[in-house]
């Protein structure tokens, strides 16, 4: 079958991003139309119904599916296993997999013969070292769904990888010409937030975990607590599991820290009026720290670091915080170049002293799933 119309469709935390991709007029790949819809699962879906009315229905539909166990790097028809998987996986991916499911659903009954896709976010960590992976915790502790690392943000750090390597290759000289960086470091900075260190290609670790929740501060997610918390307010506060989910998966990180609701752009632009005494501005400060405890984890594992990249829209559109992530390390040979940093919408942000190429690389995760698509 000829596939002139491919729809891609990425939900995230709170959002859902549509891409249309349609043969380039030069004929020479894909041309891609994109769309963003904002608010929670049931007004995206309710969007997403409208915006596939309105427009000539697809060959082909792609899915990020967040959350599906230890799943390989590849696309995969989706059937009734599939959907089981996705559903069975759902607990640990409430907001992604709900809205995903929904989706696909929906997709099924209005266009039985449409295949539709599933294209795993983490799908990269499929092969991480034992070391990285495994959590110090009985190996039976939960049968069917497997206590290990499962890393996300998978497309958007394969993204930023993709990038670095060519940038990195056509910008080195002398032995290093030509060639990628053997250790890499990529930080996926969104609503979610995500560091991951790479060692000749392939990644070695990541900070998300089990799930989503686990890393550095985010939006509306605390990133790593000590577990003692959570037994504290089970325990002494009198705290269920379902008020537990609440506080972590929507009402911690930044939203807890400066309020309005995470949003990166309200607490930068509040700090900036407010100085660097105002609770927006720590916060920024504790985010950035955060951001920075990991690069520095992550070079001693990688025993050095040839490349850092930042990517997401916190890490694309905010430059005081990329700023506030990478100062200090000059000692580790990391300097940022200040107008670079300022000026930047992609490409080099590294002073000319530093031994550490440094990199603004946009995401596209769309980019991503028709890669792994078009490789089925």
């Amino acid at each position: 079958m000829a596939v002139n119309s491919i729809l891609a469709c990425n939900g995230g935390s709170s959002t859902l991003k549509l891409a249309r991709f349609t043969p380039s007029t030069d004929g020479s790949g894909w041309a891609q139309a994109t769309r963003t819809l904002d608010g929670d699962a049931s007004v995206l879906v309710r969007d997403f119904v409208s915006d596939l009315d309105a427009n000539p229905l697809p060959d082909v539909i792609l899915h990020r599916i967040v959350h599906a166990g230890r799943v390989q790097e590849c696309a995969e028809r989706i059937d009734r296993a599939v959907t089981d998987r996705i559903r069975h996986w759902l607990p640990l991916a409430p907001r992604h997999n709900t809205l995903a499911l929904d989706l696909i659903e929906h997709l099924q009954q209005v266009c039985p013969d449409v295949p539709q896709f599933a294209i795993y976010d983490a799908g990269l960590y499929a092969d991480l070292p034992e070391e990285s992976a495994r959590y110090a915790l009985p190996a039976d502790l939960s049968p069917r769904w497997p206590v290990r690392r499962y890393g996300f943000h998978g497309l958007a750090h394969r993204s930023q990888c993709r990038q670095v390597q060519a940038l990195f290759a056509a910008t080195r000289s002398g032995l290093e010409a030509g060639t990628g960086p053997r250790r890499f470091i990529s930080l996926q900075l969104g609503s979610g937030c995500s560091v991951s260190a790479w060692l000749d290609g392939k990644v070695v670790d990541t900070s998300m975990g089990f799930t989503p929740l686990d890393g550095v501060v985010m939006a509306r997610r605390s990133g790593a607590l000590d577990p003692g918390i959570a037994l504290h307010l089970l325990a002494q506060e009198g705290w269920s599991g379902a008020d537990l989910a609440k506080l972590l998966q929507g009402e911690a990180g930044l939203a807890a820290l400066a309020g309005h609701e995470g949003d990166m752009r309200a607490i930068a632009a509040e700090a900036t009026a407010q100085g660097e005494q105002s609770a927006s501005a720590m916060a920024i400060r504790q985010y950035c720290y955060q951001l920075r405890k990991h690069i520095g984890s992550y070079i001693a594992v990688l025993g050095g670091v040839d490349a850092i990249s930042v990517g997401g829209g916190v890490g694309e559109n905010q430059a005081r915080v990329r700023a506030g992530t990478l100062q200090g390390l000059s000692g580790l040979g990391i300097i940022l170049d200040d107008a670079r940093n300022q000026a930047a919408a992609s490409g080099q942000l590294h002073s000319a002293a530093s031994t550490t190429a440094i990199y603004l690389t946009p995401v596209n995760e769309m980019d991503e799933m028709l890669r792994q698509y078009e490789s089925y």
